[in-house]
């Protein structure tokens, strides 16, 4: 799935460089300086991994690396929301979101893995 790092990586960028835009837009909602900083943090992880992954974007196990990290991050944030009231609405939409990047990834390490590494290795047309 090619389109997941770019996808990604603009996701990261916006956070990092634009922290209230994403909960402003989808909360209406301004984000104290700590979760601003949480935010930007997270959001140089996405670029990292977006990175990383664009390096190699047919090795499986970087797609199921990057699922276990979207999955952790996801149910952190359901965590989150479960016990602090007042960060639940932005905890829970991130969990949202970091729960269809880990959709994404551990579907495109599934389809990535039936991909042959180079398309002249396939064997003779018959």
């Amino acid at each position: 799935m090619r389109w997941l790092e770019p996808v990604r990586a603009g996701y990261g960028l916006c956070q990092l460089v634009f922290p209230d835009v994403i909960p402003g837009l989808l909360l209406r909602h301004r984000l104290d300086d700590r979760a601003a900083a949480v935010v930007r943090v997270l959001g140089l992880r996405h670029v990292l991994q977006a990175i990383v992954v664009g390096l190699a974007p047919l090795a499986p196990a970087l797609h199921r690396c990057g699922a276990v990290v979207d999955g952790l991050h996801s149910a952190s944030m359901f965590v989150l929301g479960a016990v602090d009231a007042r960060r639940r609405r932005a905890a829970l939409s991130d969990a949202v979101v970091a729960g269809l990047f880990f959709a994404a990834e551990l579907r495109s390490g599934r389809t990535d893995r039936a991909m042959p590494a180079h398309p002249s290795r396939q064997g003779p047309v018959t």
